[in-house]
């Protein structure tokens, strides 16, 4: 389950009005970007995100999601920026940063 909702993620898209498809495009995008913090943080049934959700893992739910958006319309690791500008190679691990960003909330680690 999402932590922040369609509404707030297409504001970020700037799609003033999205089809059907495009609107079950977003919350799909969303839910996905849930389904990493979850494994992040280690949220599972037993084991639930705080209800209300912190304002971090709400930050970081929309962030995701823009980048799974984004990728449906670019190859893997690679950002265009502007129409006529090179595209930029990003690094491998594109939930590097957003595990940082939750590091703060997270509570267990595995152990190697």
């Amino acid at each position: 389950m999402a932590y922040a909702d369609v509404a707030e993620l297409q504001r970020l898209l700037r799609i003033e009005t999205p089809d059907s498809l495009q609107s079950a495009a977003m919350q799909r995008a969303l839910d996905e970007a849930a389904e990493e913090i979850d494994w992040e943080l280690g949220y599972t049934t037993d084991n639930p995100a705080p209800s209300p959700p912190p304002a971090l893992v709400v930050g970081v739910n929309l962030d995701r999601a823009v980048e799974h958006w984004r990728q449906s319309y670019s190859p893997f690791g690679v950002i265009g920026v502007g129409a006529e500008s090179e595209p930029i190679v990003t690094a491998r691990d594109s939930w590097y940063r957003h595990a940082r960003k939750l590091a703060p909330l997270k509570v267990s680690y595995g152990i190697a």
